[in-house]
């Protein structure tokens, strides 16, 4: 049975809202995936030290930790698709700011705010957008789908970024992503906007947050491999690998390889156990991590991160469908603020650790994604209720 026959045409794509929120994402995910990589590379590019760029994301999270509730209530009273456009907005002045950062060094410290409020915009309503239209039954097809979607949309993201970047500069490539961008929010505007009421104070979000230890763990987990990986790791592709261009090259092939595995994780998904696909995909995982430790090649690190991307679909799956799941239980508005609260705690509690190795400099590399291959195994914690 292929792909398409899996997902049946005339019935997952009944849901008019998902179609258009499908088009919208793939299209802002392929602009921002042009780039994304290549923020920690230019910052890198532009002489600043890794220590420094990771104190460019300390700020990221820490100011996303002091306005989240703030920006859940703005989220509220503006609607989610309008959100999702003004973080586009938003983003679109981020790539201004780093385009004229070499010029302006003090925006390095301004910056930080501007992307922690798109990413109070777009992850707020991006998760809302997506838990009030899913459908519950089919819901490891469809974060299946959307991850494969959003694998063929943007597996030539990395690639055609790293070419821009390297032939027409950062400047051409921030112009050509902010364009797409804005395309990208056009097939919000198909539908009536959605407002969600903010039924939760800051003390009942912070309760909710300690009182579920093994939900906590898995987030935190989640949180710090991830931003070793967004960070840590371009930095380490571009230092081996040398040019802008091989480093989309190897982000894209890898990429590639693991878009079978998205098919086969969604429909098991659906029909096994999820806990034991999570302690399956956990154990994968945590050796992708320690497999980077030992890559110094350009063919040990495709061999690596394909492995990692194969290993990240297995557990990203029916971990992202388990939270989902949850959400829907615990009062899902409540549920995403407090999620995204965690991921950033966290990140603002191990950048700190993560700019002294860096700063010492004594293997860091190593020793940073040694604690991301710990911190992975958190992934197996999230709670069955």
């Amino acid at each position: 049975m292929s792909l398409l026959e899996n997902f049946s045409f005339h019935e997952f794509f009944r849901n008019k809202e998902m179609n258009n929120f499908y088009l919208a994402v793939a299209i802002m995910t392929f602009a921002e995936d042009l780039i994304s990589i290549f923020i920690p590379i230019y910052l890198f590019k532009l002489d600043y030290p890794i220590y420094s760029i990771l104190i460019f994301y300390f700020l990221m999270a820490l100011w996303f930790v002091i306005f989240s509730y703030p920006g859940a209530k703005t989220v509220a009273r503006t609607g989610i698709k309008r959100s999702m456009v003004i973080s586009v907005l938003i983003l679109i002045l981020c790539y201004t700011g780093l385009a004229a950062l070499k010029r302006n060094p003090i925006l390095f410290f301004v910056l930080p705010l501007l992307f922690s409020w798109r990413m109070i915009f777009y992850n707020y309503s991006y998760h809302l957008n997506y838990i009030i239209h899913s459908n519950r039954k089919k819901r490891g097809a469809e974060v299946s789908f959307l991850a494969a979607m959003t694998i063929l949309v943007n597996v030539l993201a990395p690639l055609i970024g790293g070419i821009i970047a390297l032939y027409a500069g950062f400047l051409a490539l921030y112009a050509t992503g902010a364009l797409l961008l804005l395309i990208g929010t056009l097939p919000l505007s198909l539908h009536n906007e959605r407002f969600e009421k903010l039924k939760f104070t800051q003390n009942d979000l912070w309760k909710e947050i300690m009182a579920r230890k093994g939900t906590l763990i898995s987030f935190s987990g989640y949180a710090v491999e991830s931003i070793i990986g967004r960070t840590i790791w371009p930095v380490f592709l571009i230092s081996i690998v040398v040019t802008t261009a091989r480093t989309g090259l190897i982000v894209t092939l890898s990429m590639l390889a693991s878009l079978l595995i998205v098919y086969y994780s969604g429909k098991i998904t659906d029909t096994y156990d999820r806990q034991r696909l999570l302690k399956f995909g956990t154990v994968l995982y945590f050796f992708a991590w320690i497999g980077r430790i030992f890559a110094g090649t350009f063919l040990k690190i495709f061999i690596v991160d394909s492995y990692k991307n194969i290993a990240e679909k297995i557990i990203h799956i029916p971990w992202t469908a388990k939270s989902y799941d949850l959400a829907m239980r615990r009062g899902y508005f409540r549920f995403i603020v407090g999620r995204e609260i965690i991921y950033n705690i966290s990140r603002v509690i191990i950048m700190p650790i993560l700019i002294l190795i860096f700063y010492v400099d004594i293997n860091p590399f190593s020793l940073s994604f040694a604690i991301a291959a710990l911190c992975s195994l958190g992934y197996f914690f999230l709670e069955e209720r």
